[in-house]
């Protein structure tokens, strides 16, 4: 019999008007200035058994996902992926996967290949649940944190494997149509999502660290 899928923890910090990054994002962007959200992040991190990012995340913030010995990004075709990036940095040690669909053509697989280890799981884009159950079978994960961004967000919420999400509310407005949000995609349909459960709720300055829980019937 399988192992479950693992546990996942989605962690983010939206503005007030829930936006994750400026409409005109030309440097890596912290939304918070807080000290209390980076700590919050990496305590995460450190007793999950991966961090999971989307493409678009890894080329614009180019993050090391420290400390996580198992570091995943997912991508369709990994045009966005340099194998530069600092996360395939064998001097961080632990494991970096690339989860990627079958239309990646050989030319980056073969780039990619010396500085992870490549995972094919859709033929067109990435299947969240393939996804979990390889990290559940052959890497014995139980606990999983995902960072987005939008979009994949939506294909784990499209999957209901959203199990808490963790929020940093920043007092900060951005604005902006083209802004990234914390889901995209698609959309779904009012009830289609159960309602989180508020978990818990605590105040570090004009910062929210909020905790939602759900339960997927």
């Amino acid at each position: 019999m399988p192992p479950p899928r693992p546990r996942v923890l989605c962690n983010l910090a939206p503005s007030l008007d829930g936006k994750i990054a400026p409409a005109r994002k030309r440097a890596p962007f912290v939304m918070s200035r807080h000290p209390e959200d980076p700590a919050r992040m990496h305590a995460l991190r450190a007793n999950a058994d991966a961090v999971i990012i989307g493409a678009s995340n890894l080329r614009a913030d180019n993050p090391d996902l420290l400390p996580s010995r198992l570091r995943v990004v997912v991508t369709r075709s990994g045009a966005q992926i340099s194998p530069a990036a600092r996360m395939f940095d064998p001097a961080l040690g632990g494991e970096a996967v690339v989860m990627h669909a079958s239309s990646m053509p050989e030319s980056k697989r073969a780039a990619l290949r010396a500085r992870a280890t490549l995972v094919e799981a859709g033929p067109d884009a990435v299947d969240v649940v393939r996804l979990l159950a390889w990290l559940a079978t052959e890497r014995a994960c139980r606990v999983v944190v995902c960072e987005g961004g939008g979009v994949l967000l939506a294909a784990f919420f499209e999957a209901r494997a959203v199990d808490t999400a963790y929020l940093t509310l920043v007092p900060r407005v951005l604005g902006g149509a083209d802004a990234p949000t914390m889901v995209e995609g698609r959309g779904f349909e009012p009830d289609a999502i159960p309602d989180g459960r508020l978990a818990s709720v605590e105040q570090v300055g004009d910062e929210l660290f909020l905790r939602y829980d759900f339960a997927w019937t």
